[in-house]
């Protein structure tokens, strides 16, 4: 069961943990280990830690990369053990576990904060939170609206990025579906290949159904890159018109798409990569600091639309 941190111990937490860090006479060294820099949206995360880290002269962040290969991020978790970090942030999407690793943080019982992605089985008995977004809120409110905006009625196309035991892909989903399958005139198709995603991706595998469907009303996606190359390809079809596009995440390449006069980007919900980072920060310090946090945090994760979409919209932020 989630338990949601009140703001106002969320507050306390945040003053309690900073004033410990920068009252503190020792170096404190904490490891970020990133399953994968490359993509905007994890990037973020990491860039959000390292901007809150430089308030404080004694912590040093120490950030890994494993380009996407889950046995090299074992290794990088070993590395930052073996330097000495006081505590680790994971940056581990889409990987849902890997054992190694959790092994060698129980043996080592440093704090860890997970950011994103929650591994399955983090049954630890050192000090650990997750820092994330509600994957089944967005994918409820998303397809809420899009229902409503469609009157319910329709055919609504969903792609996926993968793979098929993806936790958080599911999860939005299944809520996505969920919210729809109350209208009887709604129908659905999943397509069957995954978009990775990425903008490419989506790209693809919404011109593979564009040919294969003639009558698609809107498209929803487990997250924004993908829908923004799905957007694409239907105007590169001449199809833009016969349809609208709702995802997750909020990157600021979608508000800006949504801010567009007369765009048919028409919903997402906020995944906020920077947000997740700076808190998944604070919550490691205020551990280090004797901090008792619960180990679920999820974030707000609710409906954006366009007059939102200019209020968020941040050309500044990586992702």
């Amino acid at each position: 069961m989630r338990h949601q941190l009140k703001s106002t111990i969320v507050a306390a937490t945040l003053a309690f943990s900073c004033a410990a860090a920068g009252a503190a006479d020792d170096k404190i060294k904490i490891g970020v280990a990133n399953l994968f820099y490359g993509a905007p949206y994890f990037a973020g995360m990491d860039v959000a830690v390292h901007e809150e880290a430089e308030v404080y002269e004694n912590i040093e962040v120490i950030s890994t990369d494993a380009g996407f290969d889950a046995a090299k991020m074992a290794s990088d978790i070993d590395d930052l053990i073996a330097k000495g970090v006081d505590g680790l942030i994971i940056s581990a999407g889409p990987t849902e576990t890997i054992p190694s690793a959790l092994l060698a943080i129980e043996e080592a019982g440093v704090p860890v904060v997970f950011v994103d992605r929650l591994w399955q089985n983090t049954n630890l008995s050192t000090p650990w939170n997750w820092v994330g977004a509600e994957n089944d809120v967005m994918g409820r409110v998303i397809g809420e609206h899009m229902e409503k905006h469609l009157g319910g009625k329709g055919h609504v196309l969903v792609i996926k990025g993968g793979p098929a035991d993806n936790s958080i892909g599911i999860a939005r989903t299944e809520a996505f579906t969920e919210a729809l399958n109350s209208s009887p005139d709604m129908k659905i198709t999943v397509a069957p290949g995954f978009g990775g995603w990425a903008v490419d991706g989506g790209y693809k595998v919404m011109s593979d159904m564009l040919a294969q469907h003639a009558d698609i009303d809107g498209v929803f996606c487990e997250n924004d890159s993908m829908c923004l190359g799905a957007q694409k390809a239907a105007q590169d079809a001449d199809r833009s018109g016969e349809m609208v596009f709702g995802a997750s995440d909020a990157g600021k390449d979608t508000l800006r798409e949504m801010m567009r006069e007369g765009s048919n980007f028409i919903a997402t919900a906020v995944n906020d990569s920077d947000e997740i980072g700076r808190v998944g920060f604070h919550h490691l310090i205020g551990m280090l600091a004797g901090a008792e946090l619960p180990n679920i945090t999820p974030l707000y994760s609710g409906l954006v639309l366009k007059d939102e979409a200019v209020k968020r919209y941040d050309p500044s932020k990586v992702f």
